[in-house]
């Protein structure tokens, strides 16, 4: 480290900032095209300072949950220092030529390297070529770390280089490039490096491992020989290739170099911090705790504390082995990785137990996707801002939404027409069902009715960091101004699973000095954030979509309750009509025991980096069931606990309320409730009326084939809105239809029975039928039903002698034929006898009511009635034009028709459902 000391002792120039604003003034002209002088100096004045003292410290030492320690605090990075003598002459030639080869020429921003990289992106259509001298890398790397904003930090990276450039040697900048940057795989710095990939000191390494070492910064994760060997070897060939461009090595050189097969390191994994990913967290909690209490986060690396921690070894080894395996995980596109993170904490006590902020750790003490992430929840929201509101409110499982195509008002007087992630529209749905299948509507409807204000509280009371700016209806389906972690979201479901309480999530237990005395001691808070029972309902259909819901791969064969989750892609025309791709995807969801949170997705979402048909409850609900399963291995079995005043009850499906008589048996369930919760009204949603049997429409007079049936009643009629015309719901054909038949009227065919005897010589004659104690009439064998107009239909009955009706053992019955003539006489023109029915179920009466005109004064109309086609059954008679028949069952199928002398009316059909 003589170089380094050499720069503590060298005396540091202040830089006279506004000197040279001027030069950075055209510079940054030149790459956004003529921003204000206000922000330049507003960079300028919030460029950071930087010094590279090292000062030896004690190590700090991290403990599990088990007094066993996992891990030495040696610094925010695995480095190994190496002076600049140290490090090969081929090293240096590896990384000038591949990463900056004007190095030793420029004062520390490349003007040249500038203007190739415009030129280069212009004429490419994109960022194919970046311009960052050795110098910038290193002012970006060890002194800027991450932004947001890419212009400030590039020029925050031009600013400090120049500076850079006149504070220190070339060889000393060169150096501490080569002993800050990050190689992958855990490594920082050169020497690291070499140790990591070939288990070798620097001066051991061959000339293609030098190649290999300079490839690798460029894209550590993707050029790492471990996990990509082949793309790794094309690298190390591109960077000989470069060394012989550019004179270093022959070309005789690069080409038997590239023959050096890869000889890595296997052991290197003891080589790496235990859990970076836990230990990155402890790091910060520890951070946060120690400036609390008013001392500096620094203690953490020089003080020699121990620091006891949450973390179960076993559940983080099997979590960190999951995401190792990349079969866990879809195919990124173009080398890019398709992220995930994932949390497990108890949230009886808010310890959390295992945690991974990525695929990879490229970064330490960097960006954790776990913790620090601010990403859309998509529908893992919907129990926290909708239903449990809801629940709360005095909603239950069984509290019934329409699912169908609705316009919301939006703000600013738009519109917002949501659809649901299957483009399926299920109509009346219970609360349960809706949280069963991710459906959208209801999840609006819910906070619709509770109130946006109260479905925002809650969820701040569960502890998501909503703004004010979330008062709004997206928030029932995850559209947040910011966005969730894995953690905020572990921590909210935590407080269903924990029985309303919501523990405060912590990974440290205590902090012990060097000497031993407890520096801090956790106490979380907890607080009452919702009434047990609405936590149990909650959990009680939670538990519904792991069992049979869009969570099934979640299931783990013991309770467990859950929800998916997934985001829209970006509202952009570059994404529109890409279905079944998203954003996001989650898996939220607890046993008795744990809660834990998935995520998946990319870092930035472009045209050609997204899911593709990947849903929370696919690829991350397997990796939860194997996190928990590995949790739970040695705990016994536990059902969830149930709070008093819960009772069940069976309901109407599509009312919410108790079964009627005509609510089909499918639609009969079991839901349970708060005691004082539970419905007390009859269900209304279905009714019994008739339909013409031809059209499927109400019957008009002229309909002769009615069935009778039972039809759903809407609460509210359903018109398709205006941005989804024609588009219905699911049930929308088990509603009785509101148009009347129009295609039977006054000329319509009517149904009647002819005697065909070959005696009528072709010539139709209606048929003579007996009634129940008469004998005689046309024999079955010649009477036909026939559809006739009326103007067509006969009005002579059968005249043949032995087919006249009879009563035993009296004379010829009255119109028979026989004996005295009591037929009726009818003018010419007069109408036919007309029958219509229509079902009375009023309270009092009860069947099916039959109606017909009058066709004259002192007539006797009989009543007749057959069974399933069995033989007629006279119901009774009368002088009036009406008549009741309360004698009817379900799942019969009636026949009526009325005579009146010799006259028959129409007959009508009536299917009893």
């Amino acid at each position: 480290m003589s170089n380094t000391k050499k720069n503590n002792d060298k005396k540091k120039r202040k830089l006279n900032k506004w000197r040279f604003s001027l030069f950075v003034l055209l510079l940054l002209v030149f790459i956004i095209g003529g921003a204000g002088i206000g922000f330049m100096a507003g960079v300028i004045k919030n460029m950071p300072e930087f010094d590279l003292t090292y000062d030896p410290a004690l190590s700090a030492f991290i403990y599990d949950d088990q007094g066993e320690v996992i891990a030495q605090l040696r610094g925010a990075e695995n480095r190994i220092w190496a002076s600049f003598d140290e490090i090969p002459v081929s090293v240096k030639e590896a990384f000038l030529a591949t990463e900056d080869i004007r190095f030793y020429d420029h004062f520390g921003v490349d003007i040249r390297s500038i203007g190739r990289a415009v030129v280069a992106n212009i004429q490419r259509g994109g960022y194919v070529q970046g311009s960052s001298t050795i110098t910038m890398q290193l002012a970006s790397n060890a002194f800027i770390g991450h932004r947001e904003k890419r212009m400030e930090r590039k020029i925050q990276e031009a600013l400090l280089a120049i500076q850079l450039e006149r504070i220190y040697t070339k060889d000393e900048i060169f150096n501490l490039y080569l002993n800050h940057i990050n190689f992958g795989e855990g490594a920082w710095g050169v020497r690291t490096a070499a140790q990591t990939f070939f288990d070798k000191e620097l001066n051991e390494l061959t000339l293609a491992e030098s190649a290999l070492l300079a490839g690798l910064v460029q894209r550590p994760s993707a050029y790492s020989p471990f996990r990509n060997p082949d793309l790794a070897m094309s690298r190390r060939n591109t960077v000989l290739n470069l060394m012989a461009r550019h004179g270093f090595i022959s070309t005789e050189q690069a080409e038997e170099a590239k023959k050096e097969e890869f000889v890595l390191n296997e052991n290197r994994r003891q080589m790496q911090e235990n859990y970076p990913w836990f230990t990155d967290y402890i790091i910060k909690e520890a951070s946060s705790i120690l400036e609390d209490m008013g001392m500096e986060a620094a203690q953490i690396y020089r003080g020699g504390l121990s620091i006891y921690t949450t973390m179960d070894t076993r559940v983080q080894k099997k979590l960190e082995e999951l995401y190792s395996n990349p079969d866990n995980f879809p195919p990124g596109v173009d080398e890019v990785l398709i992220e995930s993170a994932a949390i497990l904490l108890d949230h009886r006590s808010g310890e959390i137990k295992a945690l991974v902020g990525g695929r990879e750790l490229s970064t330490r003490r960097g960006f954790n996707r776990a913790t620090d992430m601010k990403r859309q929840p998509g529908s893992t929201i919907k129990p926290i801002a909708a239903y449990g509101p809801a629940l709360e409110a005095g909603h239950s499982p069984a509290t019934v939404y329409d699912d169908v195509p609705t316009d919301f008002p939006g703000g600013g007087g738009s519109i917002y027409s949501p659809h649901n992630f299957d483009r399926r529209w299920r109509g009346l749905i219970t609360m349960r069902a809706a949280i069963k299948d991710s459906v959208n509507i209801p999840a609006l409807k819910a906070l619709q009715q509770v109130g946006v204000n109260q479905g925002h509280e809650f969820s701040k009371r569960l502890g998501l960091p909503l703004s004010d700016n979330d008062r709004n209806l997206s928030l029932a389906l995850g559209g947040l101004t910011h966005g969730v972690s894995p953690l905020d979201m572990a921590t909210a479901y935590g407080a269903f699973a924990n029985q309303g309480i919501l523990v405060e999530s912590h990974a440290i237990r205590k902090i012990v000095d060097k000497d031993g005395q407890v520096l801090y001691e956790a106490n979380p808070s907890k607080n009452v954030v919702m009434s047990e029972q609405t936590a149990y309902l909650m959990t009680d259909m939670l538990v519904t979509v792991i069992q049979s819901g869009t969570g099934t791969r979640a299931n783990l064969g013991r309770p467990a309750a859950g929800k998916t989750g997934t985001t829209q892609l970006p509202d952009l025309p570059e994404f529109r009509n890409l279905r079944n791709n998203f954003r996001d995807a989650w898996f939220a969801g607890y046993t008795p025991e744990y809660t834990a949170v998935v995520w998946m997705g990319y870092d930035e979402t472009t045209t050609k980096h997204y899911l593709k048909a990947v849903y929370g409850g696919h690829m991350p609900a397997a990796i939860w069931r194997q996190a928990m399963l590995e949790a739970l291995r040695n705990e016994p079995v536990k059902q969830f606990p149930k709070p008093p005043n819960l009772v069940y009850t069976a309901i109407d499906a599509k009312s919410g309320l108790l079964p009627s008589e005509l609510t089909p048996s499918q639609y009969i369930i079991n839901e349970v409730f708060t005691r004082d919760n539970v419905p007390k009204e009859i269900s209304n949603a279905w009714i019994e009326a008739p339909i013409c049997a031809e059209t499927g429409k109400q019957p008009s007079q002229y309909c002769t084939d009615i069935v009778y049936g039972v039809y759903l009643q809407r609460p509210t009629p359903y018109t398709p809105p205006p941005s989804r015309p024609g588009v219905y719901p699911e049930d929308y054909n088990m509603t009785y239809p509101g148009e009347i038949c129009d295609m039977h009227d006054s000329q319509s065919k009517r149904i009647v029975y002819l005697c065909e005897d070959e005696r009528h010589r072709g010539v139709p004659f209606l048929a003579l039928i007996p009634q129940p104690g008469q004998d005689g009439g046309c024999p079955s064998h010649v009477i036909t039903e026939r559809r006739m107009s009326p103007n067509d239909i006969p009005s002579k009955y059968c005249d043949l002698h032995e087919h006249q009706i009879f009563t035993p053992g009296s004379g010829p019955e009255p119109g028979s034929g026989n004996g005295p003539n009591n037929d009726i006489d009818f003018e010419n023109g007069e109408l036919p006898l007309k029958l219509s029915i229509e079902l009375i179920n009023d309270g009092t009466n009860h069947g099916i009511l039959l109606s017909w005109n009058s066709i004259g004064t002192d007539i006797t109309y009989k009543v007749q009635r057959w069974e399933n086609g069995n033989l007629k059954k006279q119901l009774g008679s009368t002088t009036g034009t009406t008549f009741l028949d309360e004698a009817i069952e379900p799942g019969k199928n009636y026949k009526y028709q009325i005579i009146a002398g010799n006259r028959l009316s129409n007959t009508i059909n009536v299917n009893t459902r």
